[in-house]
């Protein structure tokens, strides 16, 4: 008996040996396959960064890296497009939709979760189709609606339809995280004498953190690229943000100025861009937790 059930080990290492060598193979293929299809999406970025950089005589080159160097498209981008008041509309668009999701989700997400009844489980279904309504679908109707309470050409107008499309997956996302939160630590806060309101903001709340950076992480990237709100809503220079700025200043400009408009899409990019590397770490943990676990 104790030979049998000492060879038995020693059968199995080898086989267990294959499957980590076939799981390395694996992970390297895989590994190789990504680098392959990043460094292809980073070709267009690489490619506005270079004719950011470069003098009108060198726009049309065909080379990566320019024959000269022009840092003060950077600042001429600035003053000739007027991208301090792009910047200031998309900023306030952006900080508005975020946090009207974020809370709006937060809280419809826990009571979703905690008081399932049909009633609740069939409106948490109708929120849900948004995902499946695309906001071209029905911009006409939203804009009707703006119009008639007197919000077309505002701000106030683009963050409330930002916030809409945003919250079904918004909601969506916290719910699944939010079920794996045990019941038991908001029960305990209950028997001590929490009222539910207390035991949500400092039982439940505090967990959230990796989903609702996740949220408004999201939400910031949605919103700050959105096009077809802000271009339906808003209709003079005046009150545009940066996506609809930089379509009218192409469409005025040109290819004449081609690496002024790089410039400024550079530009546009760098503040999603330090968003998401600094919140990437709790992105990744709120989308698998919330995507994975049950």
């Amino acid at each position: 008996m104790s030979t049998v059930g000492a060879a038995a080990p020693r059968t199995a290492t080898p086989k267990a040996r294959g499957e980590r060598r076939l799981s390395a193979a694996n992970r390297a293929t895989l590994s190789i396959i990504c680098f392959v299809i990043g460094a292809v999406g980073l070709i267009p970025l690489i490619w506005t960064l270079s004719l950011s950089i470069r003098t009108s005589s060198d726009v049309f080159s065909d080379r990566i890296l320019p024959h000269s160097f022009r840092l003060s498209n950077f600042v001429d981008a600035w003053n000739q497009f007027g991208l301090g008041t792009l910047f200031w509309h998309s900023i306030v668009v952006t900080f508005g939709t975020v946090v009207i999701t974020t809370v709006l989700a937060v809280t419809s997400a826990y009571g979703f979760n905690r008081y399932r009844t049909r009633v609740t489980e069939a409106i948490f279904v109708v929120i849900l189709t948004g995902l499946m309504v695309p906001p071209a679908a029905v911009i006409i109707p939203f804009f009707v609606a703006m119009t008639r309470l007197g919000l077309y050409n505002t701000l106030v107008s683009v963050v409330i339809g930002e916030s809409v499309f945003a919250l079904p997956f918004s909601l969506l996302l916290l719910r699944g995280y939010i079920n794996t939160i045990p019941l038991e630590l908001t029960d305990a806060a209950r028997v001590d004498g929490a009222s539910q309101l207390q035991a949500f903001r400092y039982v439940a709340l505090p967990l959230l953190k990796p989903a609702l950076a996740t949220v408004a992480l999201f939400s910031t990237i949605s919103t700050w690229n959105g096009f077809l709100l802000p271009l339906v809503l808003l209709n003079n220079s005046a009150t545009s943000t940066l996506t609809v700025g930089l379509t009218s200043v192409q469409s005025q400009y040109g290819a004449l100025n081609l690496q002024l408009l790089s410039a400024a899409a550079v530009l546009a990019i760098l503040p999603i861009l330090a968003v998401f590397v600094a919140a990437r770490r709790y992105y990744v943990q709120g989308l698998s937790a919330g995507a994975v676990k049950q």
